[in-house]
Order: C-alpha cells, then structure tokens, then sequence
C-alpha cells in the first residue's frame, strides 16, 4: 500500500511539473569546463525567462558530457556546499542526493524542477526520480549554481542571463 501511495503522489507531482514545464522560458545556459575536460550544459527555466535567487517555481537542467559514477556526482555537491560555508547542508541533506541519482552517462540529463511552493523533484533523462518535501532543500541545492557564492561565478552570470 505505501509504495503504490509514493507511485501515485510521484506520478501526481510529475504531471503538476509537466504543466508547469511546459510554462517555463529560458534565463540562461552555460557550459561548465574544468581544466580542460568539459563537465556539463546547464539551463535554468522560470515562468517568466528572469530569475532571482530563492524564486520558485524554477527549473535547472545539467546535460552532462561526461561519464560519472553517482557517488562522485554526490560528494562534488557536498564539497560545493562545504565551498558555499554550509556545512551543514550536508548532514542535513545527503541522504536526499544520495538516494536519488543514478550513475551518469555521457549525454545524460539531471534536472531539479520545483513548484511555487519551492518543493522539488529530480528527473533523469526527462524520468521522474524522487521529490524532496523540504523546501530548504530547494535553495541549498540551487545555491551551487545560483548564489552569489557560488565556485563558478562565470557560469552563474550566464546562467542568471547576467553575462555582460
């Protein structure tokens, strides 16, 4: 009975997002390069093609250009909340991420998609993963790319569609 439940308020959640996505403009898309290697696209979508941090509902995309096994996916975004000064983050939000991914292939997307009321959910490859019921989870993990803090300020200004 409890896993159909889950089935039902994921297949619930994963229609409400499909309306909604369908609403989105684009704001901004950037390729994170490190050292030489290319990482991955990103492109952020709100309802209204502006975003500002902490607006919900949004959309952030990555569509990697590398292989990656989901453990090294996990502990780049522990460190970056560790680099943001959050390092509670981690004890608080780990088991979330953890659970969620999958390994990576090249060419594979990962997308977090929330709804206004800053509660989020994962897709891979356009496929519904897990929702996260915590809506601090959303801005911890959008804060990677997002916030002024963020390691690859560069990457956010063009995300934002701030690159001047």
């Amino acid at each position: 009975m409890k896993q159909m439940s889950f089935r039902f308020i994921g297949c619930v959640l994963m229609l409400a997002c499909v309306s909604a996505h369908a609403n989105m403009k684009l704001v901004g898309e950037a390729k994170l390069t490190y050292m030489f290697w290319d990482v991955y696209n990103a492109t952020l979508y709100t309802p209204t093609g502006q975003y500002q941090f902490g607006q919900h509902p949004m959309r952030l995309t990555l569509t990697y250009l590398r292989d990656f096994e989901a453990e090294d996916i996990v502990e780049a975004t522990k460190e970056q909340w560790q680099e943001l000064g959050h390092p509670e983050y981690v004890q608080l939000f780990s088991q979330h991420i953890e659970q969620a991914w999958p390994d990576i292939a090249q060419g594979d997307s990962l997308t977090f998609e929330t709804n206004e009321h800053s509660i989020g959910a994962f897709y891979h490859n356009d496929e519904f993963l897990v929702s996260i019921d915590d809506s601090q989870f959303s801005d911890a993990f959008t804060a990677i790319w997002l916030s002024e803090k963020t390691t690859e300020p560069k990457l956010r200004k063009k995300l934002i569609g701030d690159a001047k």
